[in-house]
């Protein structure tokens, strides 16, 4: 007995020997030569875009406990009811096939086992006996290398099923638009006997020839009791029940860039909702007959707690190359127009250099040889920097922007890991003169939302990654106290006329057109959504007429009509102070003098600072201990057009002395008319027609027609209207 195990023992070592060496010899070839077959799904499983391999073989590649129990059962029990047992080869089977052949002439049964049929498929041979040798070897060497499960696997994502269609999941969805772990038992059936001969069994082409042979399985099933003689009665009187509509592929252009970034990937599961993703493509759909020739558009949704990008619309519409369909547009390097401003007034509260009420001016302003200008070429003077924003006015935001300096805005934006896109930071940035896309202004305007905390946003699904949004997690772009403002502030803009939608929900949103009107957009953020649309021609070509306001704001909120009702809410944190403030100055009420409050105002502030007013050029102004003081260009201005601010000063107001409003001038009467006033300040400054008048009298032969006189001392004016004949 001893020498037999001793014999058997020694016999094994021999075989394994041999087999290590014919191994190592002859390696298996690759499972998938032609690369994978990758399929992008959606964070549920859908299909979102399916792309084959470098033979064109379409595959969704999965794993035996993936598909419905009764479907391998079936296969086992069909195609290789000892497959648990045998080595890779079962000699039984091979010499009844061999005996059949002989005894009938044709094959009557097969002796392959399914890691046989796995051999074939990674390494075809003709059919022959040589070719048989080798398969056998190939089946041997399979389960010399993997485990039963990994070899059923392969199988499972091997096996034909007609076209070019590979693998039980590949065909379920192909055959009835499902997945392999809801396969019916009539379902299940068929696609165990296609792979014999999947050309010939094809049920899209010849139904009758695929039912007949799945009535053959189940009839098969019930002789091994696996279904009773009732269930097959009612399974092979169904129809074949196939689904072939052609799937809509869904965000074809982000499926394309996951792709490119994971070649050897052959499942990539993403953040994206399948049906808000449909959705979203549905109202590009619709929105593309009313954009101009060879436009486009593109729309990203944010899920704000978890930083996970829910839909990506990357064009109009990807089955139209007039539109320049193949450029993948939120990722694209484009001018941001005005949707960088909410963040310079953010940093600027942050920076104490402003709170929400502050005393900006909107009049003509040259910073550093910049000359910004207003969308409508109007001035408004006087206004405070809510106003300002909501209104979306450019010279105070570049007065702002001013003060902050580029440089600082630049930096903190890096410190988060944003770059903008320019040579040097200027004060052009802040207008648009800088590249940015649609993703970074999105993850810019989440932060609104999320205390000013900025996080990468996510495309690749993680099931570990369930906890809310944690705060800790982000990189600080702005204070929770400074976002609260400009989320309130936005938030107040009112809407586009439209229809009410269905979920009313708080919105903070901002639009913006690029310059020579190339780039319309529109960011939005709630309290659970950020949502980004970008309008244009990708190939930059400017569409005249359009603004961000009347084209990407429209489809913005239409996109937010189309996402789940809020649950949170942006609260107000306790670093937000109301304070009462004064202008001119700037200051808290409490903290200016009675005199110098002409005006007073709520603002909020950041941990209640109520810094100084700022000049033009950036700098505070200093407080008159005395009187009124307004910004000198703002009161020049306000001079000019005769604006009278509201206040005054506890001096004698100015007037204008021998001159009454009204009154007619003849030159052949009257050479010159003196300029007097009540008072003889050096400070007094004198302006006709409002244009700065440095002599002490009106030569009056320099005019005809009316005739504007204005004396002005600090924001006092005083202003007469003339009327000169005989020029």
């Amino acid at each position: 007995m001893g020498k037999w195990a001793g014999g058997t023992a020694a016999l094994v070592g021999i075989m394994l020997v041999v087999m290590a060496v014919l191994n190592a010899c002859f390696p298996l070839p690759p499972i998938y030569p032609h690369g994978p077959a990758t399929v992008v799904v959606s964070r549920d499983g859908q299909i979102l875009r399916a792309f084959a391999d470098q033979q064109g073989v379409r595959r969704y590649r999965i794993s035996p406990e993936t598909v419905t129990p009764f479907y391998l059962h079936a296969l086992l029990h069909y195609e290789d009811r000892w497959f648990y047992v045998h080595p890779g080869i079962n000699p039984l089977a091979i010499v009844r096939a061999a005996g059949q052949w002989m005894m009938h002439g044709r094959v009557i049964s097969g002796g392959s086992t399914l890691t046989m049929q796995v051999a074939r498929l990674i390494d075809p041979h003709q059919r022959s006996i040589p070719g048989k040798i080798k398969q056998a070897f190939r089946a041997l060497q399979l389960e010399w290398t993997y485990s039963k499960t990994e070899i059923l696997g392969f199988y499972l994502n091997l096996a034909p099923f007609g076209g070019n269609i590979q693998g039980v999941e590949a065909a379920a969805q192909h055959y009835f638009g499902k997945s392999a772990n809801a396969l019916t038992q009539s379902e299940a059936a068929l696609l165990v006997v296609l792979p014999q001969k999947p050309s010939y069994y094809r049920p899209d082409r010849y139904p009758e020839r695929a039912k007949a042979m799945r009535n053959k399985v189940l009839h098969r099933l019930a002789q091994s009791d696996l279904l009773d003689a009732r269930s097959v009665r009612f399974l092979t009187q169904e129809s074949l029940g196939l689904h072939m509509q052609k799937r809509p592929i869904l965000a074809p252009l982000l499926s394309r860039h996951l792709k490119q970034a994971a070649p050897q990937a052959d499942v990539i599961r993403t953040t994206i909702d399948h049906s808000i993703q449909q959705r979203v493509q549905r109202l590009l759909s619709l929105l593309r007959h009313q954009l101009p020739v060879k436009s486009s558009a593109a729309v990203v949704v944010v899920d704000n707690q978890r930083a996970e990008i829910i839909a990506y619309q990357g064009t109009a519409d990807f089955a139209d190359l007039t539109r320049f369909s193949h450029v993948d547009m939120p990722r694209a390097t484009r001018s941001p127009g005005s949707t960088l401003k909410p963040f310079i007034y953010g940093m600027a509260l942050d920076n104490g250099l402003i709170h929400s009420a502050s005393l900006l001016s909107d009049i003509p302003s040259v910073f550093q040889g910049y000359k910004p200008r207003n969308l409508n070429g109007r001035f408004q003077g006087a206004i405070s920097m809510d106003e300002a924003l909501k209104q979306s006015l450019n010279i105070p935001l570049i007065q702002v922007f001013h003060a902050l300096t580029p440089k600082a805005f630049d930096m903190q934006l890096a410190e988060v890991g944003i770059q903008l896109d320019h040579e040097e930071a200027n004060l052009s940035v802040g207008l648009g003169g800088t590249g940015t896309d649609l993703l970074t202004l999105v993850s810019l305007y989440r932060s609104l939302a999320t205390g000013g905390q900025v996080q990468p946003l996510r495309t690749i699904w993680q099931p570990e990654y369930l906890n809310p949004y944690n705060e800790a997690a982000g990189q600080t772009l702005l204070s929770p106290a400074s976002s609260w403002i400009i989320y309130k502030t936005l938030s107040e803009i009112t809407a586009p006329d439209r229809v009410v939608p269905t979920i009313r929900r708080q919105i903070a949103w901002k639009t913006g057109t690029s310059y020579g009107y190339r780039d319309f957009w529109s960011v939005g953020v709630s309290p659970d959504y950020t949502v980004g649309v970008w309008i244009g021609r990708p190939d930059a070509s400017p569409v005249v007429g359009y603004l961000g306001a009347t084209q990407a704001a429209p489809l913005m909120f239409d996109t937010f009509d189309q996402l789940p009702r809020d649950q949170r809410q942006v609260t107000r944190p306790s670093s937000v102070v109301k304070q009462v403030i004064c202008w001119p100055g700037g200051k808290a009420k409490a903290a200016t003098p009675a005199d110098q409050c002409a005006i007073q105002k709520e603002a909020y502030t950041v941990r209640g600072i109520t810094p100084p007013t700022l000049q033009t050029d950036g700098q505070f102004m200093r407080p008159s201990l005395s009187a009124i003081t307004w910004p000198t260009q703002l009161a020049n201005w306000q001079h000019m057009k005769g604006i009278r601010p509201a206040g005054g000063s506890d001096s004698q107001p100015v007037e204008i002395q021998h001159i009454k409003s009204g009154q007619h001038y003849f030159t052949d009467q009257l050479k010159e008319l003196p300029l007097v006033a009540n008072t003889d300040s050096h400070d007094l400054v004198w302006y006709v027609n409002h244009q700065p008048h440095s002599e002490p009298a009106l030569t009056l032969n320099r005019y005809e027609g009316p005739v504007t006189v204005s004396a002005c001392l600090e924001a006092q004016c005083d202003v007469k209207t003339i009327v000169v004949h005989g020029r």
